[in-house]
C-alpha cells in the first residue's frame, strides 16, 4: 500500500486563510464587532486542527472533534455573543464553511477535468499541480462571496418582533424599546454600518449637549462634533437623517456595529426601528 505525502505547512495555510474569511463573513453578516487579532487566533487554531485531524482515524471521533473545534473557534472570535446569538454564529459558521469548501472543491474538480488527472482505484482524481495557486485563490474569493450573499439573503427573512436596544455614548446610556423590521435596510454612507432609527428624545442621555442640540435642529450647516448625515429615501421621497456613532449598541446582550439616526416620527407605539439582520 502506497503512502500519500501531505505538506502540513500548505494544509495549515489553506485552512487558516479559509477559516479567517469565513469567520470574517460571519461577523459581517451578524453585524458583530470583531477584533482582527481574535480572528487570527481562531484561524490559527483552525489551521492547526486541520493538520492534527489527519491523525484521527475514527470517523465518530473525527466528527465530534470537528464540532468541538468549530465551537472553540467561535468562542474565541465572538466572545461577547451569548445565547441564541452565539448559536446563530456557530450555525452560520458551519454553513458558510460547508458552502465555501464545497464551492472550491466543485470548481477544483471541474477545472481539473479540463486539465490532467490520474486514475485512483479506477476512478478520477484531480492533481493539485493542475490548478495554479492564483486560480485556487480566485475560487476561494468567489466561494466566500457566494457565501456572504447567501447569508445576507437568508438573514433578511425574519419576522418583526419587539427588541430592547441599549445605546452607550460618551455621556451615558439609554435603553430603547424598538421594533425589528426586515425592510429597514438604511446604511450610513461613511462607515457602511446599518442604521437604527430612534426618537430624538430617547437618546438625550447618551450624547453631550452640543451634539443633542445639533440633532434636534437637524441642521448640517452648523454641525457638532460627531454628527453624521444619512441620506434616506422612501415612497414619500428622499430626506436627510441626522445621527451619531455610539460607542456600543447592545441588542440581546450582543455588541453590534450600528449608527443611530434620530427623528420625531412615530413608530406605531415603539421608540425606534431596528434592522432585522442586527438580531
Amino acid at each position: 500500500m502506497g503512502k500519500t505525502a501531505v505538506y502540513g505547512d500548505v494544509l495549515f495555510l489553506i485552512n487558516f486563510s479559509m477559516d479567517f474569511l469565513v469567520l470574517f463573513c460571519t461577523s459581517r453578516i451578524m453585524h458583530i464587532k470583531q477584533k482582527p487579532f481574535r480572528l487570527v487566533i481562531s484561524s490559527v487554531l483552525g489551521g492547526a486542527y486541520a493538520v492534527a485531524a489527519l491523525f484521527i482515524t475514527n470517523n465518530v471521533v473525527s466528527v465530534l472533534c470537528n464540532i468541538a473545534a468549530a465551537l472553540v473557534m467561535c468562542l474565541i472570535a465572538y466572545p461577547k455573543a451569548r445565547g441564541i446569538t452565539f448559536l446563530k454564529c456557530c450555525v452560520l459558521f458551519f454553513c458558510l464553511s460547508l458552502l465555501t469548501g464545497g464551492g472550491i472543491t466543485a470548481s477544483y474538480v471541474l477545472l481539473s477535468k479540463l486539465g490532467r488527472g490520474v486514475n485512483v482505484n479506477s476512478g478520477f482524481a484531480p492533481v493539485l499541480s493542475d490548478i495554479p495557486l492564483g486560480t485556487f485563490c480566485i475560487l476561494g474569493i468567489i466561494s466566500v462571496g457566494a457565501s456572504f450573499i447567501t447569508g445576507r439573503i437568508f438573514g433578511r427573512h425574519k419576522e418583526r418582533e419587539e427588541v430592547s436596544v441599549t445605546v452607550v455614548g460618551k455621556s451615558g446610556s439609554a435603553t430603547v424599546r424598538c421594533m425589528s423590521d426586515s425592510g429597514a435596510l438604511l446604511r450610513e454612507p461613511l462607515s457602511g454600518s446599518p442604521v437604527i432609527i430612534m426618537r430624538t428624545q430617547c437618546i438625550k442621555s447618551c450624547v453631550d449637549p452640543p451634539l443633542y442640540e445639533a440633532l434636534c435642529r437637524s441642521d448640517a450647516e452648523d454641525p457638532a462634533k460627531g454628527l453624521r448625515v444619512i441620506p434616506s429615501s422612501s415612497i414619500g421621497g428622499g430626506r436627510l437623517l441626522f445621527g451619531f456613532a455610539p460607542e456600543h449598541v447592545y441588542i440581546k446582550g450582543c455588541d453590534r456595529r450600528a449608527v443611530i439616526a434620530v427623528t420625531d416620527d412615530g413608530f406605531g407605539g415603539f421608540d425606534g426601528i431596528v434592522p432585522s439582520d442586527l438580531l
